[in-house]
Parts: C-alpha cells; structure tokens; sequence
C-alpha cells in the first residue's frame, strides 16, 4: 500500500479490484478479461505492475465510493464492459452489477434497469457517450 494516495487512485484500485471479481464469478480469468483490466488500469493511470499486484493479492481493498455521478456512470460502464468481455453466467454477472451500482450510490429502485440499459446500449454498439447521456436521468433519480 502507498502511503501517500490520492482519493482518485484509491478509487481506481477499487474499481480495478471490483473488475477483477467479476472475472472471477465464473472460475475462470480469460486472457480477454486480462487485457482489459490492464486496459482500465491504464487508461486511469495505474503502472501494470500495480494492476498485477492488486489482481494477486489477497488483501482486500477498501471500497470506495465515487464522488460525483459521472465517476459512478464510469465505475458501472467499466463493470459491465467486463461482464460482456466474456458472455459465462452473464445473468451472475448482470446480478453483480446491480448490486456494484448500489453500492456505487445508484438508486436500489433503478440500479437493475440502469444495468441493463448499459447492457443493451453496449450490445447494440451504441456509443458511451450516448449511452452515458441515455442514462443520466437515472443516475440523478
């Protein structure tokens, strides 16, 4: 552990630790997963030796909540891009997410539809930004 983190890191080892749960509902980590995680990771700034180390231990991280509800929509778009990285148990997964959009502060009362808007948004290739746009209603409910 640094000594000296910023909220904005803590926020992303969680959300790096919380992807790697996902990956492993299944019992199986594919290489595909993998990728991505490393890709999130570096897209937000954190080394790959720091995405290996976190993907390793077992020492849980501590869950950190976003700020503000375009971090939240991040956090939950980055879960449910793993969760369609490979398509095993998907109903588990997609019960994952929504219970990961609670916790992120979403709304019990719309975590489930958000989720599986995103979903739907993500398998009909439409954008993140449009998607993001689709759903901020329900983020701010």
């Amino acid at each position: 552990m640094e000594l000296f983190e910023s909220k904005k890191t803590k926020g992303i080892k969680s959300q790096i630790a919380n992807l790697v749960a996902i990956a492993q509902l299944d019992g199986d980590f594919s290489h595909a997963e993998k990728k991505l995680i490393f890709e999130i990771g570096e897209r937000n700034g954190i080394s790959k030796e720091r995405v290996k180390e976190i993907i390793k231990s077992e020492d849980p991280i501590k869950f950190k909540t976003p700020e503000n509800d375009a971090l939240r929509f991040d956090r939950l778009y980055e879960a449910i891009e793993m969760l369609l990285t490979d398509s095993e148990h998907e109903e588990e997964k997609i019960d994952f997410c929504i219970e990961l959009a609670i916790k992120l502060g979403v709304r019990m009362a719309v975590a489930g539809v958000l989720v599986k808007k995103i979903v739907a948004g993500m398998k009909e290739k439409v954008s993140r930004k449009d998607i993001k746009a689709d759903c901020a209603n329900f983020l701010n409910y």
